[in-house]
């Protein structure tokens, strides 16, 4: 048999266990040792020709008897003859004689000696003449455990498994041989094994809120006259316009384009065709100081630069305005007080429009509670209960002090609400107005927001032991990467990444919840799950970062690490006490309090409240002097917990500034001073 250049193939990988000396101490499986240590400690001798087997982290794998697990290293240099064949070796180069007397051996008849024709040469190659290479074979890639035992015939040894890459493949060494590591007694074996041993939580059923939410103002102004459109592209439908200098509020940049909020107009403007920063602040000024002055001359209340500066004008109503509700945000008021109303009649209904001739969207029994949001002197009153929105003859609610009362000393959860009957996003009048008796909830805008931030990296080179998002990053360490920007540290591994968070079932992941794949019980690959089937993710070498689809055969769960809970907005009355006892944690000293809403008057763009982002929201924001309370921060002032989530340029040291809904309410509450403690 011949056995030519086989520097890439491992024709057969045989285990050998080799025993160990009866006077030498004996390592026992599970021990981490290096060749040396192992060989230090037991006195082993390594036979020549083998080599040991290590498992992932460079250590010897050993076997219950303490032997090492080792293998024959693979003939790579020269030809061996084969039986019979002698080789031919020019002269002086070494060639083995007899000793004089002896007798050459020779084959004995039959061995299948070649020999010359008689008379005849043995042909040999002209000098300077390529004796082709025998083909190398490719070892190859990409093969499954069962693929790799197939082609190689490799046993695995008892006790331990392969590590496969973040596809499921075999890894190999350098010699051919595959990666391998010893097997938890715990360990499962299979998938199933794998899911059976884990706590999935069932998750409830979460309807998507349809309610909006109030932003601070960022202001912008029309450089010339524009069109505002319908899609972030110049050739979609316009549906509002915008006079030279006229005002809007700048609620998401996104890809040159603006989505702005003027008036009742809702839709996307070019970067370029506003102005912002100290452009928009010079015309600020300029509008205040006219709305202020008319006020002074009409002997009424300064209000903002509204009706002072150009608003823009529908061109397309806004129940026709696809881009109405591309993001649920607005400066406007969102949350108002409850004005409690209950239903006189057998069975009420709640309907689309103004009119006993418009569509029932739901329906209110005798005796319902309802919370009355608009046209309250009106003949048919524009109404809330649970999430039905609509209109109600007015003649079958009262609504008086007696009412408020009962509601109160009962408790409003004790009352029966609206049956639904038409989905608010089929409802043209859930959005007759954008208030509400309590706000919405934008966590599918952070979910959108780690989805959108994963993607910039996409393109970028898979690394393996990688964590650099622009550098090149292995699955695990881009997951990481990316969670660390949002506050949340992960473990370094997939296989530990698997048991961080809340597991639940892959069905019910959300985008930016991670799912974990995994191949006979062993977790080998995450990905961020971006909804509707794709993932970004690290997918390999061959691949780097890129937008996949989610592998339904592999993935065993996925993990809730986003805390959907810190978007679920606490009471909106800033006087309820809603920390315990065991909440309370450093105390951070006596603070100024000051109050403000998002109106124009309190969120002066130069000298007040300025956006950082987020959604203020009564009973939860507060702003603060970041150098003092950290963003994010969490801290107990009167008993109610807030978080801090906004600033100010008149904001310094020692001073909070608390949000409330309507400006009135912030004049009323006025200054006081408080302690403030960090909650745990």
């Amino acid at each position: 048999m011949k056995f030519k250049e086989l520097k890439k193939v491992l024709a057969l990988s045989v285990a050998v266990s080799m025993a160990v000396p009866g006077n030498v101490w004996a390592a026992a499986p599970g021990d981490q040792l290096t060749p040396e240590a192992y060989e230090a400690e037991t006195g082993y001798v390594l036979e020549g020709g083998y080599h040991y087997i290590l498992d992932g982290n460079g250590y010897v794998i050993i076997q219950e008897d303490g032997s090492p697990v080792i293998e024959a290293d693979v003939q790579t240099e020269q030809e061996a003859p084969e039986e019979g064949e002698a080789e031919t070796l020019s002269e002086g180069e070494g060639t083995e004689t007899p000793e004089e007397g002896g007798e050459a051996e020779t084959p004995g008849e039959g061995e299948g000696t070649e020999t010359p024709e008689e008379g005849g040469e043995t042909e040999t190659p002209e000098e300077g003449t390529d004796i082709p290479e025998e083909p190398v074979q490719e070892e190859p890639q990409n093969e499954t455990p069962e693929a790799y035992e197939a082609r190689t015939g490799y046993a695995l040894p008892e006790g331990y498994q392969y590590v496969l890459d973040e596809n499921g493949y075999v890894i190999l060494l350098e010699n051919g041989s595959p990666q391998i590591e010893a097997v938890s007694e715990e360990a499962p074996s299979t998938n199933e094994e794998l899911v059976a041993n884990q706590q999935i939580v069932e998750l409830p059923v979460i309807v998507e809120d349809f309610r909006f939410w109030t932003v601070a103002r960022k202001y912008a102004f029309a450089v010339n006259n524009i069109e505002i459109k319908e899609e972030m592209s110049q050739e979609s439908r316009s549906i509002g316009s915008l006079s030279k200098d006229g005002l809007c509020y700048i609620l998401k940049e996104e890809d040159g384009w603006l989505y702005v909020e003027s008036g009742r107009v809702r839709g996307f403007v070019q970067t370029e065709q506003v102005k912002t920063g100290d452009e928009a602040q010079e015309l600020l000024t300029k509008y205040q100081e006219q709305a202020k002055k008319k006020a002074e001359d009409e002997g009424t209340e300064y209000t903002g630069i509204e009706g002072t500066a150009p608003m823009a004008q529908e061109l397309v109503p806004w129940m026709e305005n696809s881009a109405f509700l591309y993001l649920r945000a607005t400066v406007n008021q969102t949350v108002v007080d409850k004005d409690y109303a209950v239903t006189t009649a057998s069975l009420l209904n709640v309907r689309e429009g103004k009119g006993t001739d418009t569509r029932i969207i739901g329906t209110l029994p005798q005796g319902s509670l309802c919370y009355i949001l608009a046209d309250k002197d009106q003949d048919w009153v524009y109404i809330e209960s649970g999430d039905v929105r609509g209109f109600v003859s007015r003649q079958y609610i009262v609504y008086d002090e007696a009412v408020k009362a009962a509601v109160e000393q009962t408790g409003e959860e004790n009352y029966t609400t609206a049956n639904k009957l038409v989905e608010p996003s089929e409802n043209q009048a859930c959005y007759y107005t954008l208030t509400s008796v309590k706000s919405g909830v934008p966590g599918g805008e952070v979910r959108s927001s780690v989805v959108e931030f994963a993607s910039q990296f996409i393109g970028n080179p898979y690394v393996w032991g990688g964590t650099s998002l622009t550098e090149g990053a292995d699955c695990s360490g881009f997951v990481q990467s990316i969670y660390k920007e949002y506050g949340v540290e992960l473990p370094r591994v997939a296989a530990d990444q698997a048991q961080y968070g809340t597991k639940i079932p892959v069905e019910d992941a959300q985008p930016g919840d991670l799912i974990f794949y995994a191949k006979d019980g062993y977790v080998y690959h995450v990905v961020i799950y971006a909804g509707n089937g794709k993932t970004v993710e690290a997918m390999g070498s061959k691949y780097g970062i890129v937008q996949g689809n989610l592998n339904t055969a592999n993935a065993v769960w996925a993990t809730r690490v986003l805390d959907d809970t810190s978007y679920v907005y606490s009471s909106g009355d800033i006087a309820e006490v809603n920390a315990t006892e065991d909440m309370y944690g450093d105390y951070l000293g006596n603070y100024k309090l000051t109050y403000y809403c998002s109106c124009e008057i309190c969120c002066d763009v130069e000298t007040g409240i300025t956006a950082t982002g987020t959604p203020v929201v009564e009973g939860q924001t507060i702003a603060v002097d970041p150098n003092v309370i950290p963003y994010g921060t969490q801290v107990i002032i009167n008993g109610h917990v807030f978080t801090a989530e906004d600033c100010g340029g008149a904001i310094k040291g020692n001073r909070i500034d608390i949000y409330v809904n309507d400006h009135d309410r912030a004049n009323a509450l006025g200054v006081n001073y408080a302690d403030v403690y960090l909650v745990k």
